[in-house]
């Protein structure tokens, strides 16, 4: 069955990005007669806080979504996790780092050839020369076409990748619905992907909210999104911005707002590059 997912970060509230995100891969699942799920991302414990993941639950409530199963919380799979680290550690592409990042803005990492057993762990990756997006097509990888890619951090945080790679096939994700920002992200994940016998799931990025020349994101101070708008504004809003047609919606409720846009949703309309954001 299609399934996708929600996965924030709770290191603030929603802003209009996440918003778009939020009401695109929900369309999405909706229009395709798939699972819509949601999972909070909260492993950088010093940027994320549990107030936020309550206030991000309230607010994807507010909007009219529900999903379809419990909502996953990485910071409550730790055990997993590092089950799964255990079991790549004498894997020979993955190998221990004591590079710090400054050390690697001025000299390629040498910790391949050494035989450390501490630090951050890393696994050597080949990337393909490109990959198919749903809506873009076919997109050519501009990374370097080797990379270490870092699986769990030397403080101790199981890393980005790592973690969401592991996640999406046990939630049974069959597309990745999320922003255009990590686009160039995909290459590594579907290499991780690969190493770790999983099954890849299909990419749709949808288009990247901008303010000026900058991602819309927290760490840009963008502004939460419902201290701007009440819920079916910001629903119609995050509609137009994914270039629907949003003809009659408007003084709707955000669940009949929420169909009359499922029954419309159209993936040829989404616009691929990015876009300003309205706030």
């Amino acid at each position: 069955m299609y399934t996708t997912r929600f996965a924030p970060s709770p290191s603030g509230r929603l802003h209009f990005g996440s918003v778009v995100t939020l009401v695109g891969a929900y369309l999405r699942a909706r229009a395709e007669g798939g699972r819509f799920l949601i999972r909070i991302e909260d492993l950088d414990f010093p940027r994320c806080k549990a107030e936020h993941t309550e206030s991000i639950l309230k607010e994807i409530a507010a909007l009219g979504i529900t999903p379809d199963g419990p909502v996953l919380i990485q910071s409550e799979c730790l055990d997993r996790y590092e089950s799964l680290l255990k079991g790549l550690t004498a894997r020979p592409d993955t190998f221990f780092c004591d590079c710090t990042r400054a050390a690697l803005k001025v000299r390629p990492c040498t910790c391949r050839d050494k035989t450390l057993m501490e630090g951050a762990l890393k696994i050597c990756l080949t990337l393909e020369t490109g990959y198919d997006d749903v809506r873009r097509g076919t997109l050519r990888t501009i990374a370097p076409l080797e990379r270490d890619v870092t699986l769990k951090r030397r403080d101790g945080i199981i890393a980005y990748h790592f973690a969401c790679v592991v996640d999406d096939a046990l939630q049974g994700v069959t597309e990745v619905v999320r922003g255009a920002d990590l686009l160039e992200e995909t290459p590594v994940q579907r290499a991780l992907i690969r190493a770790m016998g999983l099954k890849e799931p299909a990419y749709l990025h949808l288009p990247l909210a901008v303010h000026g020349h900058d991602k819309l994101s927290k760490q840009n101070h963008a502004r939460a999104a419902f201290e701007v708008l009440p819920p079916a504004e910001l629903l119609l809003a995050a509609l137009s911005f994914l270039g629907q047609d949003t003809a009659g919606l408007k003084g709707l409720n955000c669940k009949a707002l929420l169909a009359r846009a499922t029954e419309r949703f159209d993936i040829t309309r989404l616009p691929l590059g990015p876009l300003e954001a309205p706030f």
